[in-house]
């Protein structure tokens, strides 16, 4: 593995993915929803107050324009069908999570019971070149807890005003295990602007929208069929032609997923609906679907029925790219494969598990991943990858493991002074190979210039403990002697520093100045305790 590293992180550093300019994001939460904003001028909100379940209304387009449906949250706007009235903008739903129907949404005099979604916690709301909304909610049907759903959005601007939006779901079961049922209805929906979808409902009075997946199939061969993406593209209300795809992340359940798209200007990724997908899209017309019908022959056979265990986990990545022109002009299969490349999930993962000290359940999770495989965009996020496994592997005393991935994560970022921080630590305390510990503690040193900050003080720190380990106690008290007078250094650095002074000193025989700097130390923490 290591004789590719320093190629491919040359290859890496040579190409750049990004091209998104200096916009920034803004996330403000108001009462009732939260407001995202491109530069001040408004993208979208998540409302979640003013209906039984939340939804992203508007969606303002490249042009400047709302490009979903604004019925029922506006009626009467021109070339608008006024049906499906949950068919809300944007949203994630399903017609049969545990018998409750959150696709209607109706209430009990159409399903014959409630399901509702409501707002539980926001756990995260940043803006920035990139704005990121996590929250939480509970899905209650007839009033009980259903599951739990934690939704996360990231906004990602691009030129000309267009948008990728990442709509990511975890579904969490609670003491009981949870079902989504064979069902057409389901999965992440968008109904577009009117001017943009194919055709009317029922009447068939054609518009200029266009429906194209990227297996090839058009309009209404679409529909029912697997893709990795589906673009539905058309006029805006400025008659300009702008387009939302949709992409289904390859890491998801039954990829790539089945598409419930009409023409009529519903976009649903249902991974779902396997058995009703496997029907004729004109067999499902006028047949009622369970619970208020026993017609249809899915129903019975259930084949795509899925179960979430009892406490498990369920989760699903999407990307929306809402853009200018058609998929052609727009290169929504480029896009794709940018979004099907990309490893940021990863790094959610782990820094998570990182963050919770879950470190034997890291190392399961992705011990066995190999980050050198990644697009070489992604220098960066494989070289922190590297750094999180290879430090869990120091912590759990697995230093040869740790080694490898240390040693890569400082070959591909080679000017990350706490990468060679680790690498040291892990180098010293696991491997007892002092002579490499000290070359790389130096090296951290280097990195950061010297002075008093915590990467310089750090690499000093672990290079004076090495020493004394050797009893080079000279040496050690000449590295702790570089950073000067202590009291220019921070109070909880100065406590480390003088500890550091007292153990070189109590080594080289001198106790009394030992005891005087150890003193000083717990003088020093002691004030403001």
């Amino acid at each position: 593995m290591k004789s590719c590293l320093v190629p491919l992180a040359i290859a890496w550093l040579a190409i750049s993915w990004t091209g998104q300019g200096a916009q920034q994001v803004s996330l403000t939460q108001l009462k009732d929803r939260i407001r995202v904003e491109v530069d001040g001028r408004l993208f979208t909100e998540w409302r979640h107050q003013e209906w039984v379940a939340p939804y992203l209304y508007p969606v303002v387009g490249p042009n400047g324009g709302n490009i979903t449906r604004n019925y029922p949250m506006k009626a009467g706007v021109p070339g608008e069908s006024q049906d499906h009235a949950w068919h809300r903008s944007l949203r994630f739903a399903h017609s049969d999570v545990n018998g409750f129907n959150f696709w209607w949404a109706p209430g009990k005099e159409r399903a014959g019971h409630t399901a509702e979604v409501k707002l539980e916690r926001i756990e995260r709301m940043t803006s920035g070149r990139t704005g990121e909304l996590i929250l939480w909610n509970r899905w209650l049907g007839d009033g009980a807890l259903v599951l739990r759903e934690r939704v996360r959005l990231a906004f990602i601007p691009l030129d000309q005003r267009q948008m990728l939006m990442d709509y990511d779901v975890e579904f969490h079961a609670g003491d009981k295990p949870v079902l989504f049922g064979d069902m057409k209805d389901g999965g992440l929906l968008v109904r577009v602007a009117g001017t943009m979808k194919v055709e009317e409902h029922r009447t068939g009075r054609k518009f200029g929208g266009t429906i194209l997946n990227s297996r090839g199939d058009r309009n209404v061969d679409a529909w029912g069929k697997r893709a990795e993406w589906v673009d539905y593209f058309g006029p805006d209300a400025s008659g300009q032609t702008v387009g939302i795809a949709m992409f289904d992340h390859p890491d998801n359940l039954r990829f790539p997923t089945y598409w419930h798209a009409r023409t009529y200007g519903l976009l649903t990724a249902n991974r779902f609906g396997t058995d009703h997908f496997a029907m004729p899209e004109a067999s499902h017309l006028g047949v009622v679907c369970r619970p208020n019908g026993d017609k249809c022959p899915a129903c019975k056979s259930r084949g795509g029925d899925y179960t979430i265990p009892k406490d498990g986990v369920l989760k699903l990545r999407h990307r929306l790219f809402f853009h200018h022109g058609d998929a052609t002009l727009a290169n929504v299969t480029a896009r794709f494969a940018e979004y099907a490349d990309d490893k940021s999930h990863v790094l959610r993962e782990m820094r998570e598990l990182d963050r919770l000290r879950q470190r034997k359940e890291l190392v399961e999770q992705f011990g066995e991943m190999d980050f050198t495989a990644w697009p070489v965009s992604q220098i960066e996020l494989a070289a922190e990858a590297f750094h999180i496994r290879g430090r869990n592997y120091w912590v759990l005393k697995q230093g040869r493991k740790g080694d490898l991935d240390l040693q890569a994560a400082v070959q591909l970022m080679p000017r990350n002074g706490g990468y060679w921080l680790t690498l040291a630590s892990n180098t010293f305390n696991n491997l007892n190979n002092s002579k490499a510990a000290l070359a790389a503690y130096q090296k951290a040193y280097e990195i950061s210039g010297g002075g008093n900050g915590w990467l310089p003080l750090s690499a000093s720190l672990g290079a004076a403990d090495v020493l004394v380990s050797d009893l080079r106690t000279k040496e050690a008290l000449a590295v702790l002697q570089r950073h000067g007078k202590l009291d220019a250094i921070v109070k909880v650095w100065r406590i480390r520093m003088l500890r550091a002074f007292g153990k070189a000193l109590a080594a080289e025989g001198k106790d009394a100045e030992a005891l005087a700097k150890f003193r000083e130390a717990n003088e020093l923490e002691s004030v403001g305790k």
